[in-house]
Parts: structure tokens; sequence; C-alpha cells
């Protein structure tokens, strides 16, 4: 059961940012944003150039390899990930 509300919490937040698709394939994972996703460019860029193995795609998907297997560990991931791109919202 707490997966499922996590699973709706990272739902959520993508639907805000502007993901458009999540697809995992094996251990790694891409994440396409659409053209006015809520992602902040800096922290973009800066995430690529400090996870080692990422890479943003001219097509908008940043990909990157996941660590661990659990359902657990790969949302909260994901989360994380997400939440650290999430462009500042005026006040």
């Amino acid at each position: 059961m707490r997966n499922l509300a996590e699973y709706a919490a990272l739902r959520l937040l993508a639907r805000h940012l502007g993901v458009i698709a999540i697809d995992r394939k094996r251990d790694y994972v891409g994440i396409k944003f659409a053209a006015n996703a809520l992602v902040d460019p800096p922290k973009l860029a800066q995430f690529v150039s400090e996870y080692k193995g990422a890479q943003f795609t001219p097509g908008g998907t940043l990909k990157f390899h996941l660590h661990g297997s659990s359902p657990e560990e790969i949302l909260g991931q994901l989360r994380e990930v997400m939440e650290s791109l999430q462009a500042q919202q005026p006040a």
C-alpha cells in the first residue's frame, strides 16, 4: 500500500513538472520532459555533469543509471531527482 501512495505522489510531481514519460530499461531510466517543463536548467546541467553516466538528449530526455532495485528505492530515487531539478516558483 505504501508503494501505491509513493507512486501516486510521484505521478503528481511528474505532472506538475511537465514530465511526459518515465521509461525504465534494466538499470537505466529516462525522464522525458515537455518543452515548457518546470525544470531549472542550471540544476539539470549540474546533475548531468556530476552524475556519472547521466545525459540529457536533444529530445528532452534525461537518462541516468538507477541505484537500487527494490520498488521503494527506485520510486525514492526518481522523486529525489525530480525534486532536485524543480524550478523555483516566483512568489
